[in-house]
């Protein structure tokens, strides 16, 4: 989030292009056109008309993840249930004892 925007001394609201980028989508998600957001209450108040859209936001976002060990045990402990996540955690911990030998 900080490198989204910037706000100028009158404040008036800037998206960087990483803002607008990662931000757009979720917005739109919303029916919110990121142009049109200018303040920082502006902003406030577009944050908390997406907010029912964010689990499906972050579940794009999460598609975009590297397909690591990490991301893989991030990713059920996010949208996975408790039963998944336990097996997982017992899978990303055997493979961290596993010594390979070349």
């Amino acid at each position: 989030m900080l490198n989204d925007y910037l706000v100028d001394q009158e404040g008036k609201l800037y998206f960087t292009q990483e803002g607008l980028h990662k931000l757009s989508p979720y917005f739109n998600m919303a029916g919110i056109d990121i142009k049109e957001i200018d303040t920082v209450k502006a902003y406030q108040n577009a944050r908390k008309q997406a907010a029912p859209f964010f689990m499906r936001h972050l579940s794009d976002r999460a598609d975009t993840w590297p397909d690591t060990d990490q991301f893989k045990l991030l990713k059920t402990a996010i949208f996975g249930d408790v039963v998944d996540l336990e097996r997982e955690i017992r899978l990303f911990d055997l493979k961290k004892s596993i010594k390979v030998i070349k």
